[in-house]
């Protein structure tokens, strides 16, 4: 079945949801998006990522010619016409890309506003969640809030291209770790970070770092288990000394992290940790669905096999360990 595109008010097939190459979203990155996951076919926290999506138009000073109600309407329909997509184990990544339509030259046009639906790419993430991610530090920097506010979630996101272009050549695979110009942790180039130490949660300050919706579920779920959470100002050397370490985002959830620079983060052979495990495990509650499960089942095959196993055995061991503890 194709996919359907919902494009200025209109559902068309992926190969009709054309725009003009004269917009201003097109040769100046002027615009927002906006990424929601389903999990079980259902959008998650969709209210949330609508709130961020409109603050973000606010930002931009752009009126999409929507209202809310009408883009969750469409947002919702734009779902339903693609679900039959889908087999049970599979979710999508429902985008919003909102654009200033003025074309080259100044000449006045309407915003451009599609939504449209992506197959989850669960091969990216299902080894992760046992053997954690290489994070590498480059030298392109987070831009500054006095810049762009990372509140907003603009279409404008060269210098995090940058960022994983020049990890790549360092350590394929691995994933940039952005500092802001002060040397300080910020986040990922698709995600935020946390890193745990003497039981304590520590993330980086919302000032520059992007408000993620999965980071505010993290937060929530943290409070919830009785971990103490630290919003600072870190540097390399606090996650070199870190017990634990994850990200967080729409598409993979929560990610451990299993070294920083090439060097161990905790017990990197012990993957999740035991704090970010139960995270992982609270979210999955909270999403329905054990994420981890679904992902490593898309692999198919014997690697398939071998991840899960690893998984129940991880879940047990963790089991075991709270039981011991009570």
């Amino acid at each position: 079945m194709e996919a359907i595109v919902y494009l200025n008010g209109r559902f068309l097939s992926e190969e009709e949801a054309v725009v003009p190459v004269t917009t201003r979203g097109f040769f100046g990155g002027d615009g927002v998006y906006e990424v929601t996951r389903t999990f079980r076919h259902k959008l998650f926290r969709l209210d949330d990522h609508l709130t961020r999506l409109c603050r973000s138009l606010a930002y931009i000073r752009l009126d999409c010619g929507l209202t809310r109600d009408e883009i969750k309407a469409a947002t919702e329909e734009t779902l339903a016409r693609n679900l039959a997509r889908l087999d049970d184990g599979g979710d999508f990544a429902l985008w919003h890309v909102i654009t200033r339509g003025e074309h080259a030259g100044g000449r006045a046009a309407p915003p451009v506003v599609a939504m449209f639906c992506v197959d989850m790419d669960f091969d990216r993430y299902a080894e992760a969640y046992l053997e954690g991610l290489r994070l590498v530090t480059p030298g392109v920097r987070r831009t500054p809030p006095q810049s762009i506010d990372p509140k907003g979630k603009v279409t404008s996101r060269m210098n995090q291209v940058q960022a994983a272009l020049e990890v790549g050549r360092v350590d394929p695979g691995a994933v940039p770790l952005l500092l802001d110009t002060n040397g300080n942790i910020a986040e990922t180039n698709t995600g935020n970070f946390f890193f745990l130490s003497e039981g304590r949660l520590h993330t980086s300050k919302g000032r520059n770092v992007l408000a993620g919706v999965t980071r505010s579920v993290v937060l929530e779920l943290a409070e919830d288990l009785g971990i103490d959470i630290v919003e600072g100002d870190f540097t390399a050397y606090d996650v070199y000394n870190a017990d634990e370490a994850f990200v967080s985002g729409t598409s993979p959830s929560i990610v451990p992290v299993c070294r920083l620079n090439g060097a161990a983060i905790g017990d990197s052979g012990n993957l999740p940790g035991p704090d970010t495990l139960r995270l992982m495990q609270a979210f999955s509650e909270a999403a329905g669905v054990d994420y981890v499960a679904q992902a490593m089942a898309s692999l198919g095959g014997n690697r398939s096999r071998d991840l899960a196993e690893r998984w129940d055995q991880r879940n047990r061991e963790s089991g075991r360990a709270e039981s011991s503890g009570s």
